[in-house]
Order: structure tokens, then C-alpha cells, then sequence
């Protein structure tokens, strides 16, 4: 399972990154795409990532890091899912319609996660 934390924590990186530096490309062609998908078919997604993330937390020498991840990834899944549709198409009109400021910083986020989870995997080996 130290392979998908590490594969995660480059995902994450990677993506942050983008966000961070290339702004305008990833709205234009991720967020304008995730506009038209119902968010509920996209739930099966952080269920399944969470559920990963609590499964390769004993890879990790932060465990409890990687868990309270896997339970917020979980929690997000079970939200798109079985909350009240009007009330997800809100959240994700929020999210997507945020300034590129705001997801700059959020890019930044993103790259802090993924360089800990990278780093707690380090730490784990050494």
C-alpha cells in the first residue's frame, strides 16, 4: 500500500501544481467538463480513495495523518451521494466558480498535502 500513498502524494503534487501555475488551463478543460457530470456519479471516486488511504495508513509513519484523510475522503463520498441534490449542485457550483486566487491557494493546499503524505512515507522507510 506504500505505493498508493506514494502514487497519491504525486497525483496531488502534480495537480497542485497545475493549479497553482496554470490556472486558466485547468478550469478551461477540467472544470468546464466537471460542470455538465452529476457529482453523485463521481462518489464512488473518494469512497474508493478513502477507503485506500485508511487501508495503507500502517504504510505510513503518521498514521493517524492518513487516517482522519481516508475518513474525510469517505465523508466527501458519502455527501455527493446521498445528499440532497440541490443542495450538491450548490457546493460544487460554489467550488467551481471560486476566483483563480482562490484556487491558486487551494493549489498550494494541495502541493502541502502531497509533499506530507510524500514525506510521512520517507520518514516510514527510513
Amino acid at each position: 500500500m506504500t505505493w498508493f500513498l506514494f502514487g497519491i502524494a504525486i497525483v496531488w503534487i502534480m495537480f497542485g501544481t497545475l493549479m497553482l501555475f496554470a490556472t486558466q488551463v485547468v478550469r478551461e478543460n477540467c472544470y468546464n467538463k466537471l460542470k455538465s457530470w452529476d457529482p453523485r456519479m463521481l462518489s464512488p471516486m473518494p469512497i474508493i480513495g478513502g477507503v485506500l488511504l485508511l487501508l495503507s495508513a500502517s504504510s505510513s509513519s503518521q498514521v493517524t495523518f492518513i487516517v482522519i484523510l481516508g475518513l474525510l475522503s469517505l465523508l466527501k463520498g458519502i455527501v455527493f451521494l446521498f445528499a440532497p441534490r440541490q443542495k450538491v449542485s450548490r457546493l460544487t457550483d460554489w467550488w467551481l466558480g471560486g476566483s483563480n486566487r482562490t484556487h491558486k491557494a487551494w493549489g498550494v493546499l494541495v502541493i502541502a498535502l502531497g509533499v506530507s503524505v510524500l514525506a510521512t512515507l520517507v520518514t516510514a522507510i527510513h
